[in-house]
């Protein structure tokens, strides 16, 4: 009697949930290996960067340069211009001896940038000098600081009118135009006299004589 022929091995089963999902993972592998040898697969990527590295490198390289060289906006607040306004101005009563007659006056900046007295002149006189006190020397100018003031008086700097088309007497008050290289022209009435003798009808009654010589 022959013996029975043996029977045709059995292939394995997985027997639990994940040995089924990792045996379906592994097919899906092979098939996505296939897939991209077809298609020339990691290779192919591999030359692809290769090909555009120096040109992303470049474009990098431009673009931080780019960066470095854009203006950066300003943040700090631009300063305030000059904002003048002056105080205590009056003139000294003329001497008997004559020469020039000296006015003195408080120079206020409340703005942000310093400016420069440049000049001044009045109805009443055909020059005005801005005067060192010391030795009545010609000064090109006077600063004024910014959020400052500078104060002419008789043992620093003034103002010495000369040329008077009239000579001004205790009591008169005097217009004064004091021009400054960024504010222009600002006027001020000054008594002659005392600082503070100047009064509201005084000026009230200068300004009707406005850039002109009053009548006596």
């Amino acid at each position: 009697m022959n013996p029975e022929p043996d029977a045709a091995p059995q292939t394995a089963q997985p027997q639990t949930a994940e040995e089924r999902e990792l045996a379906a993972l592994e097919q899906e592998a092979d098939l996505l290996e296939a897939r991209a040898q077809r298609r020339g697969g990691l290779p192919r990527l591999r030359r692809a960067l290769q090909v555009q590295a120096p040109v992303l490198v470049a474009l990098a390289v431009v673009m931080l340069l780019w960066g470095r060289s854009t203006p950066q906006q300003a943040t700090a607040a631009t300063p305030s211009p000059p904002l003048i306004g002056m105080t205590d101005a009056h003139l000294d009563p003329p001497s008997s001896s004559g020469g020039p007659v000296y006015a003195y006056v408080t120079v206020r900046n409340n703005g942000g940038t310093a400016d420069k007295l440049v000049g001044a002149s009045s109805p009443w006189a055909g020059k005005i000098t801005v005067v060192n006190g010391a030795s009545a020397a010609a000064v090109p100018w006077i600063t004024v600081p910014a959020h400052g003031s500078v104060t002419l008086k008789a043992d620093a700097q003034r103002l010495a009118l000369s040329d008077l088309k009239r000579v001004p007497k205790l009591g008169d008050t005097i217009q004064l135009d004091l021009n400054f290289a960024t504010s222009g022209t600002v006027y001020v009435f000054a008594p002659v006299g005392p600082v503070g003798s100047l009064t509201v009808l005084d000026v009230v009654n200068a300004m009707k004589h406005m850039d002109q010589l009053p009548p006596e």
